[in-house]
């Protein structure tokens, strides 16, 4: 056995600039601010373009380890797009942090009555347009999150992604290399729980990856029950060695728990607790996932994303909350589960991930001790 040394990780968190007056409005309805009684964010229900409320993100991304904020972007001139460009790029706190972009497809791209998004030449055509402003407004900036120099644009469920889809990716390199010389290092959003895994599809990319690896297919129940940290495995498995056939890298993503019953109650899908069990700790899936995800760390490229920094309405957020009593219902938004308020606790369990994260010499798996 070789001696284990330190190896660089790179910690991406899918960070939601959108909450604001001018964005979307806190009560639309997140699982948290619907409790009783509510759990409400450290600070507050924020404006994302306060530069008080992104300092302090940084600050914690700094103190915690987390080196990329990947930005959901819905479009040019939209909230997001003005909070990315006029407040987290420039701001004064952003240190080594970097900024990426989430290119929301759905947003852009619209959903067909089959659920799946149809690339026809007015899709591929807002696509390309879209990168074309992405290249001209982002890629230029220093603080541009880049693998290999290359500009890194991840592409939000693209497994659903229809029809021409090679011809689609291959414009937007096209053009963006065309125009400014720059060849984007793309990472698809293909893991998927309906669908095998597509070599055609995987060899596209750059990378691969999973935005989240909850499914409203997998059986509800505590995750110790459902076994669903094997069932993770088992398709994160399935799809990391295709791309590795494919000599496309893979970046896995860890989930601290998942509830849309607030924004999406008609959608009737399952809670994904954030224990493991009932007497466990409430950090204590978010500990199994990035435990897990530690397995599927391509160490050539040592990437790790985190679903998510922010995106509350999911209840997918390592962003702390403020301190509260235990929430005792109601069940159309806890599906049954206990909820209690995290505070610091989840990005606690990060940081020590990430210290203690090392590569074995001689190519064996990366551990974590």
């Amino acid at each position: 056995m070789g001696t284990a040394v330190a190896s660089p990780l790179t910690v991406v968190a899918y960070y939601y600039p959108w909450y604001g007056e001018s964005g979307r409005t806190w009560d639309l309805g997140y699982a948290r601010g619907l409790l009783d009684p509510p759990e409400a964010p450290a600070l507050g229900e924020y404006a994302s373009d306060d530069p008080a409320v992104i300092a302090q993100h940084y600050a914690w991304a700094q103190e915690y380890g987390v080196d990329v904020f990947a930005c959901s972007w819905s479009g040019p001139g939209s909230f997001g797009d003005r909070t990315i460009r006029d407040g987290l790029l420039p701001s004064p706190a952003r240190g080594p942090t970097q900024i990426a972009l989430l290119y929301e497809s759905l947003q852009r791209l619209g959903l067909g009555a089959d659920a799946r998004i149809h690339l026809d030449d007015a899709a591929i055509g807002k696509l390309v347009s879209d990168f074309d402003y992405i290249a001209r407004t982002y890629f230029p900036d220093p603080a541009y999150y880049r693998i290999d120099g290359r500009p890194v644009v991840v592409l939000y469920a693209s497994r659903i992604y229809r029809g021409p889809v090679v011809q689609a990716i291959q414009a937007i390199r096209d053009r963006v290399e065309l125009v400014y010389g720059v060849d984007p290092y793309l990472i698809g959003d293909e893991v998927s729980w309906t669908s095998a895994p597509d070599p055609t599809r995987i060899r596209l990319f750059d990378a691969i990856t999973g935005y989240t690896p909850y499914d409203k297919s997998q059986p509800a129940g505590w995750p110790t029950s459902t076994r669903y940290e094997e069932a993770v495995a088992r398709r994160t498995e399935e799809f990391q060695a295709v791309a590795r056939a494919e000599h496309v890298a893979f970046v896995p993503d860890a989930l601290p728990g998942f509830d849309d019953l607030g924004i999406r109650p008609a959608q009737g899908h399952h809670v994904l607790p954030r224990s493991v069990g009932p007497a466990a700790d409430p950090a204590s899936v978010f500990e199994a996932s990035l435990e897990q995800a530690r397995r599927f760390i391509d160490p050539a490229l040592g990437l790790l994303a985190v679903t998510s920094w922010n995106e509350w309405f999911e209840d997918s957020q390592i962003e702390p909350t403020a301190p509260a009593p235990p929430a005792t219902g109601p069940v159309s938004v806890t599906g049954g589960y206990p909820f209690a308020s995290y505070g610091f606790s989840l990005l606690e369990v990060l940081a020590r991930f990430k210290v203690a994260w090392e590569v074995p010499a001689r190519g064996s798996p990366a551990k974590a001790v």
